[in-house]
C-alpha cells in the first residue's frame, strides 16, 4: 500500500512537472497579440465592454472668398463632445451607441455671427458600427439627427462620424512602413450636397507615450477632392476644389484604441453661380485645423 502511494505521488509529480514544462513552454513561445517592432505591429480596434470612449473634437477654419474683385473673410470655430458606449454582440465588428453630449459652432461673416442651434440632437443616441480596421459600416441613425447649423440651413450628424476612425492596415507594419487609405464624406444639408473624397498616405513613425497610453505614432499626408451642388435664393451653386494637408494620429496598440489626431490643411475651390442676371465664378481659399482627443476618465 505504501509502495502504491509512493508510485501514485511520483506519477502525480511527473504529471505536474510535465504540465509546468508545457505551460512554461507555451508562455515562452506565446507572441503578443499586437506583434513586435521587429516582425511588424498588428493594428486592430478592440471593443472594451466596460469602457466608454469620450472624444473631444474641435475644428477651426478661415476662408477668403473673392466676389467681384472684393475679398470676403469668413472664420469658424466648432467644438464637439462625443460619447461612445460599447454594445457587446457576437460580431467581429465593433458597435457603439453614440451620443453628441455637447456641440457648439460659431461662424463669423461680414453680416455678423451665425451660431448653431444643436438642441435637437444633443443626447440623442444612434448606432455606429465599424470593422476592426476602422471602416465605418453603419451610421444611418446619425442621418436622421439634424440641426440648424447657424446659417439657416440644417445638416445631420452623419458627416461628423463617417470618417471618424483612422483606417488601419490589413497587414503588420514596421517602423517607416506606409499604407494607403481612402475616406468618402457626404454632407447633406437642406440646401444641397457636398462630397469629399480623401486619399491618405499613412506612415508609422515610432512608439511614443501619449495621453497615458503607449501608442503608435502615425503621420498622414492627404489629398481630397470636393464636389458640391446646392441652391440659395433661387440660384444654383456648383462647387469644385481640392484640399491637401497633413495630420498625426496616435493608436494605443495594446488596447486597440484610437487616442488622438491633430491635422491641418488648405484648400482651393471655385463656385459657379447660375441663374442670376449674370453667371459668376467665386474662387475661395481655406485654411483649417482640427483636433480629436480621447478624454481620460
Amino acid at each position: 500500500m505504501k509502495t502504491k502511494t509512493l508510485r501514485t505521488l511520483s506519477s502525480l509529480g511527473w504529471i505536474i512537472l510535465a504540465m509546468a514544462i508545457i505551460s512554461f513552454s507555451g508562455c515562452a513561445s506565446k507572441k503578443a497579440a499586437w506583434g513586435s517592432l521587429e516582425k511588424g505591429m498588428v493594428m486592430q480596434y478592440q471593443l472594451h465592454p466596460d469602457k466608454d470612449l469620450n472624444y473631444s473634437n474641435s475644428t477651426s477654419f478661415e476662408q477668403t472668398i473673392t466676389v467681384m474683385e472684393q475679398e470676403i473673410s469668413i472664420t469658424s470655430e466648432s467644438e464637439q463632445l462625443i460619447k461612445m458606449m460599447p454594445i457587446v454582440d457576437k460580431s467581429d465588428d465593433l458597435t457603439y451607441e453614440v451620443t453628441m453630449e455637447a456641440l457648439s459652432s460659431v461662424i463669423n461673416t461680414p453680416r455678423g455671427e451665425m451660431i448653431a442651434k444643436p438642441e435637437e440632437v444633443i443626447g440623442k443616441p444612434f448606432k455606429l458600427t465599424i470593422s476592426s480596421l476602422g471602416i465605418e459600416l453603419e451610421y444611418s441613425g446619425a442621418e436622421a439627427l439634424t440641426y440648424d447649423y447657424g446659417t439657416g440651413d440644417t445638416k445631420s450628424l452623419s458627416s461628423d462620424i463617417q470618417a471618424f476612425f483612422p483606417d488601419l492596415p490589413d497587414h503588420p507594419v514596421r517602423t517607416g512602413d506606409s499604407w494607403e487609405s481612402h475616406d468618402k464624406i457626404t454632407e447633406i444639408s437642406s440646401n444641397g450636397k457636398l462630397i469629399m473624397e480623401f486619399n491618405n498616405i499613412n506612415t508609422f513613425e515610432k512608439i511614443e507615450n501619449f495621453n497615458g497610453y503607449e501608442c503608435m505614432k502615425v503621420n498622414v499626408v492627404f489629398l481630397a477632392t470636393l464636389k458640391g451642388e446646392g441652391e440659395q435664393e433661387n440660384l444654383q451653386l456648383i462647387t469644385t476644389g481640392e484640399v491637401e494637408g497633413t495630420a498625426t494620429w496616435y493608436y494605443a496598440y495594446k488596447e486597440g484604441i484610437y487616442v488622438s489626431q491633430l491635422g491641418e490643411g488648405k484648400g482651393k475651390t471655385i463656385t459657379q453661380v447660375i441663374g442670376g442676371p449674370q453667371e459668376m465664378s467665386l474662387p475661395a481659399n481655406r485654411i483649417y485645423t482640427m483636433k480629436t482627443e480621447l478624454l481620460n476618465e
